[in-house]
């Protein structure tokens, strides 16, 4: 049981059929499921791993929201041991209209950073975050960094190119591969290497002591608890103490929901709710609706893959690699319930196929 929550039991639907499951149901938060270990999955009771119900959306969210508010602590972690002399200048809105067809390629965040040592020379800085692994993420930031090379400038004349390099910031877990390494033996080829940061590698208490200290600023207690030993109690109380010798109370309240929010994740919510009982958190129109875009692309994933399950399932066999990727591609709720009922009404497969193709 939770303060402010309750807890009950809904039917829970998993490949080998509906189970009961223990749903605790948090204030401003979707439900976390827990079930029971012998009856589903190993890989649902996976923790941070696997989030029924709690979208893992809303992590990179949260992500996104503390490097947007406070970037400093973030790139200094990224750019350590890299040699590179570069200062956060502002965030950039990459935002395009993309073609027909194709998905909205927008990064999490990209930065232009000032090059001190060659300020002629600025950079962009894409980065992307990890609440779980995503294999093709590496791949996906080659070609965003290839766009923002391509349409991005800078200069008076709009005419210079920006340098270009991504980031991936893991909130769980190591990232496996750095490095999209395809030159050939005498070195001609592509390389495409990102700076990476492994948040949980860090030692929270050391993080804490930096900031103590005046050499990180108040943006790296966002992280704490997410680094190792960020659940433990005295690691707690060391940051209350920080956090609440922040003059913006809005900031003490933000930096208590993203503390909240990545404590679920790092498998440690209950000790940083009980020790943040009363902490003032007043609403968040910014962080209420990072909640509610999560949510909202968690639904539209969960439909994509439901949609895909039924008509491969009524159909074996007949539907097209062009159709499983339109599917993947379309991002209206209304448009992929339509076609889920389609799906589950259409006699035949070119009926389906039909509808999906208007």
């Amino acid at each position: 049981m939770t303060s402010g929550g309750r807890v009950v039991e809904r039917p829970l639907e998993t490949a080998q059929g509906k189970v009961n499951a223990h749903v605790s149901i948090l204030p401003k938060y979707t439900a976390t499921y827990t079930p029971d270990a012998d009856r589903v999955p190993s890989a649902l009771t996976a923790w941070g791993r696997v989030y029924l119900g709690r979208v893992m959306g809303v992590f990179d969210q949260a992500a996104r929201y503390a490097t947007l508010a406070e970037p400093e602590p973030v790139l200094s972690r990224l750019l350590a041991g890299s040699g590179a002399t570069l200062r956060f200048r502002e965030w950039v809105d990459t935002r395009t209209t993309p073609c027909p067809g194709e998905r909205d390629r927008t990064a999490d965040r990209v930065a232009a950073l000032v090059n001190e040592s060659a300020p002629d020379q600025p950079w962009l800085l894409v980065f992307e975050f990890q609440a779980q692994h995503d294999p093709d993420k590496l791949d996906a930031t080659l070609a965003e960094a290839a766009r923002l090379r391509i349409e991005v400038r800078h200069g008076a004349d709009r005419r210079g190119k920006y340098n270009v390099c991504t980031a991936l910031v893991y909130l769980r877990g190591r990232c496996p591969q750095t490095v999209l390494d395809m030159t050939l033996p005498g070195g001609a080829g592509t390389r495409h290497a990102a700076l990476v940061w492994n948040v949980e590698e860090d030692a929270a208490d050391q993080a804490l002591t930096a900031v103590t200290a005046g050499a990180a600023t108040w943006g790296l207690l966002s992280w704490i608890p997410l680094m190792h030993g960020g659940g433990e109690v005295a690691t707690i109380a060391r940051w209350k103490e920080l956090a609440s010798a922040l003059p913006d109370r809005r900031v003490r309240g933000d930096l208590g929901r993203i503390a909240l929010t990545f404590a679920e994740l790092a498998g440690c919510y209950s000790a940083w709710e009980q020790a943040l009982e009363g902490w003032d958190m007043t609403e968040s129109k910014v962080v209420n609706r990072w909640i509610d875009e999560a949510r909202q692309q968690e639904r539209i994933s969960l439909s994509r893959k439901r949609l895909l399950q039924l008509a491969q399932g009524r159909f074996p066999g007949a539907i097209p690699t062009e159709v499983v990727d339109l599917i993947g591609r379309q991002d209206s709720e209304e448009m992929l319930e339509d076609w889920f009922l389609a799906a589950v009404s259409a006699p035949s497969a070119e009926q389906f196929l039909s509808i999906i193709r208007r």
